[in-house]
């Protein structure tokens, strides 16, 4: 099959990236100039891998059992339509779909022997994920207006039309194990002046409408929210149509389409959040109608705990969560816009090492997230949240009230966590020269804020939440050298002098089981709305759902200021479950606020240890629970304890 015009353009074109490129993304904004050559290389991938579909499909012959017609006839479909309207296609390689699609289905052609085979029983039917390519040329034809017919995939929820919306079918249609007629619907475009696009599925047939922008019928077109007749290109496409909006583990179901009343709390809330941007936020703003224009609306999240997630593959969109407050959605899409625009630019130019090439890379900590992440997981991170602390920094001075108080309570959070990654991150060997450039800018405009003041009860609180984030990660994923840990328990029962005694280190061993961060942090958010706040919360559906009811109760009596109940609780799930990171962690600071500093510092610095230590002994035939002040206080009168390190995995 002859190369299309784009494909032989992008086999001849050289992408370049100029520093000045690397120095305003850094800083959150993305010039049209920067925009533009980004789009270009994600074009040309998206190109190669539709090119890479066809090509797999016809050597292994995956097509031939298709009741649709041939791939070819689709991307011949296609290519006619780039000769009418390049900008017709050039806007369905935007579309994130696609990258989704060419991935799985490359995946699912490859050997079932080799890494990404397919060997899933339980996925559609190859055919119709292959489908895909004809619902894209359909789409394409109709917004190119090239009369045509073609065959498309019915599926549970009716026709999708990337880019443009779907067709609702009624009844069971595309349910059936096998290929029938009810799973192959046939497209009729006919010449303008010959009446409307004409869809037949078994032998019923649906017009549809001469404007696919409006609702009408069996037709559902996608929803643009967030953007005004002022400014257009602001729109914000909410896709909850296209089969491979969400990119998460596949197979499982997607999110179900929006029904109206949920459809209008969206527009409602992005066009509030997108308006705080442009009025205080402008190069946010810009960086999220340049870098982010399609949402896939999830279910609304619990407070304080949002769900977003992108994907590489997905330039241009995220999954995302309905939020309660605009400001919070506000922060979300600058915080996923940012991701969208880093994987543009890592599509472009590495800014770290390729691990497959230079080795497995060290694991390092990430203050955001629950477990290690490798160098580039953390500079993706440290590049989003840079754009939600400067978010809130903002924001916080346009706020009033328990708003304004959680608004400096997160600027001085990320801040935070901020200063801790660029640091690991500016002695990562695994950054390349663009990425160490890349780090160095960013951190001129965080450095620049630390003069910044925050009144001192979000800060005190923020405080508080890095270094629980902090403590907890070290007692989920380190360990201390098993040998030491018996030599200390050893010196314990002959009540050696801690002080003379040597310190000790402790080594990486992630434990799988923790990837979310310690939920703690929203009792001390909802603080900041009051007592009554914090209460309700701790009480609540969500959070009762991610901690058994001793360590919530602990939890409650800690950030209620009564440490002396909260020492009793978490003393009690310790002897329920003696090896729980956050009840080590919750006493430490538990401790710390009951005039015992110096154990509260060596849980709070060192838990790993102290809870080894104790675990042994706890061990010792014949003798009674250690008592976990002494413990602690003991290991925290070690001259060493403070300058004790973490030894990062490099395998």
């Amino acid at each position: 099959m002859p190369p299309s015009p784009s494909d032989a353009d992008v086999m001849l074109v050289r992408h370049h990236t100029p520093a000045s490129d690397l120095d305003e993304l850094a800083k959150g904004h993305m010039p049209p100039a920067t925009a533009r050559r980004i789009r270009a290389v994600e074009r040309g991938r998206r190109m190669l891998m539709v090119r890479a579909v066809v090509e797999a499909a016809r050597e292994t012959q995956a097509d031939t059992a298709s009741p649709l017609s041939p791939l070819e006839t689709a991307l011949d479909l296609l290519m006619r339509c780039e000769r009418i309207r390049p900008d017709v296609v050039a806007d369905l390689l935007d579309h994130p779909g696609l990258g989704v699609w060419a991935v799985r289905t490359l995946e699912r052609l490859s050997p079932k022997d080799q890494p990404g085979g397919d060997a899933r029983e339980d996925g559609p039917p190859l055919w119709r994920e292959l489908g895909y390519l004809h619902a894209l040329a359909a789409s394409a034809a109709l917004r190119a207006a090239v009369p045509s017919t073609i065959d498309l995939p019915v599926l549970a929820d009716g026709v999708p039309l990337p880019t443009l919306g779907r067709v609702t079918l009624p009844g069971p249609m595309g349910h059936t194990a096998g290929p029938t007629h009810h799973d192959v619907a046939v497209l009729l475009i006919p010449s303008i002046d010959d009446g409307p696009p004409l869809l037949t599925v078994a032998g019923l047939q649906f017009a549809l409408p001469a404007d696919l922008s409006a609702k009408s019928g069996v037709w559902q077109p996608l929803r643009r929210v967030a953007g005004d007749t002022d400014a257009p290109d602001r729109a914000l496409i909410l896709d909850d149509s296209d089969p491979y909006r969400d990119f998460r583990t596949h197979p499982q179901p997607s999110p179900a389409p929006l029904a109206q009343g949920e459809a209008d709390r969206w527009e409602l809330m992005l066009r509030e959040a997108d308006e705080s941007l442009v009025r205080r936020h402008p190069r946010a703003a810009e960086l999220r109608a340049t870098a982010l224009r399609v949402l896939v609306p999830l279910p609304i999240a619990p407070r304080y705990r949002p769900m977003s997630a992108s994907y590489n593959e997905a330039f241009g969109s995220a999954l995302m969560s309905l939020h309660e407050q605009a400001p919070d959605l506000a922060a979300t899409l600058v915080h996923e816009a940012r991701h969208s625009a880093l994987n543009g630019l890592m599509h472009q130019l590495p800014l770290c090492e390729d691990p497959l090439t230079s080795g497995e890379p060290r694991l390092l900590y990430a203050p955001w997230r629950g477990d290690p992440r490798p160098p580039a997981g953390l500079l993706h991170g440290a590049y989003a949240f840079a754009g939600v602390a400067d978010f809130w920094r903002v924001e916080r001075h346009a706020l009033t009230g328990a708003a304004a108080d959680l608004a400096h309570f997160e600027f001085a959070l990320w801040r935070a966590a901020l200063t801790e990654a660029l640091e690991s991150l500016r002695s990562c060997p695994e950054l390349t020269a663009p990425g160490r450039r890349f780090v160095a800018a960013m951190a001129t405009d965080v450095d620049a804020w630390a003069s910044e003041s925050v009144p001192t009860g979000p800060d005190v609180l923020a405080r508080e939440e890095a270094s629980d984030l902090r403590a907890v990660w070290r007692a989920r994923h380190t360990r201390p050298d098993a040998d030491r840990v018996r030599g200390l328990a050893r010196e314990w029962l002959r009540r050696t002098d801690p002080e003379t005694l040597p310190g000790i280190r402790s080594a990486l061993r992630p434990d799988p089981r923790f990837s979310a961060p310690d939920p703690r942090g929203e009792l001390r958010r909802a603080l900041l709305d009051g007592a009554d706040a914090v209460v309700a919360h701790a009480r609540g559906e969500s959070y009762a759902a991610s901690r058994r009811p001793a360590l919530a109760a602990a939890d409650l009596a800690l950030i209620s200021g009564d440490s002396v109940r909260a020492a009793d609780g978490y003393r009690g799930v310790l002897t329920e479950n003696p090896e729980s990171p956050s009840a080590w962690v919750g006493l430490g600071f538990a401790f710390a606020a009951s005039d015992e500093p110096t154990a509260g510092h060596a849980l709070l610095q060192r838990p790993e240890v102290v809870r080894a230590v104790y675990l042994t002994l706890l061990g010792q035939d014949g003798d009674e629970a250690p008592d976990a002040l002494a413990v602690s206080d003991w290991i925290g009168r070690m001259p060493t304890l403070r300058g004790g390190r973490t030894s990062h995995r490099e395998p």
